[in-house]
């Protein structure tokens, strides 16, 4: 495991080759996330195979199963999990399904200043294209990052609310490239594999390093309040990806 806490355990697993990994969610919700995929190998969720590629995976909610096989090399799993949240975090959300993603089925969101690009594989406030929510749960955010070279987040909090008062839990994990991160007036600099964890209410803020940088962010439950506490002269809003060349782009509702 790479870290616990009471909203959110996260651990790196390896599959090899010939063997499987079968996860039952039981009475919580799951992400789990392909770091990099094998060279035969395949996901099955709700009785449907799909080909096991990297970015791809599986949200489980209460009651779902999924089985990741590798019929040749290796495959490494990001797996989250985390428990039920109270009725309030979720605010009239159904909290299910589950459903099987992967970075053609994901939108891509860019940030106002351009330095940065997302994709979320748990979030309720993106929609998709036929207006529906990606996810009908609060109970985890997770999706991946990638920072241009310079690129960096605005220096900010995550707090609790009236249905969170704790906080969120809330995790990096970095893949490729070279990070800094700051917190107060300390600074570290992060490479592929380092998993940062922030107790809710710490200020931080994340750049890369020479280069790109491509990880992986965290939040549970999702229900918090962020605190911008540096000048961003572009705001912090960020815009869906055209779906055809040259199109208009359309603004992330985070609300």
């Amino acid at each position: 495991g790479l870290c616990g806490s009471n909203t959110l355990d996260v651990i790196r697993r390896t599959i090899l080759a010939g063997k499987q990994l079968d996860v039952d969610a039981a009475d919580g919700y799951h992400v789990l996330y392909i770091i990099e995929a094998p060279a035969q190998g395949t996901v099955t969720f709700n009785g449907e195979a799909h080909s096991a590629d990297e970015g791809a995976g599986v949200l489980l909610v209460p009651g779902e199963s999924v089985s990741f096989a590798v019929s040749s090399g290796s495959m490494d799993v990001l797996h989250m999990a985390v428990p039920k949240p109270p009725a309030a975090v979720d605010a009239g959300l159904d909290g299910g399904p589950g459903y099987f993603f992967n970075r053609e089925t994901l939108r891509v969101l860019s940030d106002a200043s351009g330095g940065r690009v997302r994709r979320f594989c748990a979030e309720s406030t993106v929609r998709l294209l036929d207006g529906s929510r990606l996810t009908q749960t609060n109970a985890i955010q997770a999706g991946e990052m990638h920072y241009h070279d310079g690129g960096a987040s605005p220096y900010h909090s995550h707090v609790g609310t009236d249905a969170n008062p704790d906080g969120p839990a809330h995790v990096y994990m970095t893949f490729k490239g070279r990070g800094r991160v700051n917190v107060g007036d300390d600074s570290q600099e992060i490479e592929p594999g380092t998993l940062v964890f922030f107790p809710s209410g710490v200020p931080h803020q994340l750049c890369a390093v020479d280069g790109p940088l491509d990880y992986f962010e965290i939040q549970a439950w999702r229900s918090f309040k962020t605190n911008v506490l540096s000048e961003e002269p572009l705001g912090l809003k960020w815009y869906y990806d055209p779906e055809t060349p040259g199109g208009e782009r359309q603004e992330w509702d985070q609300s």
